[in-house]
């Protein structure tokens, strides 16, 4: 029973160390992610990207600058969601 119970000593030291060595290779692993995603952020710019938005004042519609159609009267620029509200315009003011 000497042997036997020898080996099971063996065995549960053996898997009480392992347990402790995964445990500190674990933490170890997880700060060093941690610092090397703090470290990413940090040479990360954040860019906003601010999208002018204008009206159209034909039907209300918002809609970014870049996507409406232009009609320049007077030196005044007017935006339009689309050709349809550019012609209504047009013929509302007869130009």
């Amino acid at each position: 029973m000497g042997v036997i119970e020898g080996i099971l000593n063996f065995i549960l030291i053996y898997l009480i160390v392992t347990g402790i060595f995964n445990f500190f290779v674990l933490t170890r692993a997880r700060k060093a992610a941690e610092k090397a995603n703090k470290e990413h952020l940090e040479l990360k710019p954040e860019v906003k990207e601010e999208i002018e938005m204008v009206r159209d004042n034909i039907c209300g519609r918002s809609l970014p600058k870049s996507e409406a159609y232009v009609l320049a009267k007077n030196e005044i620029k007017h935006y339009f969601c689309s050709w349809d509200c550019r012609e209504k315009f047009i013929a509302g003011n007869q130009m």
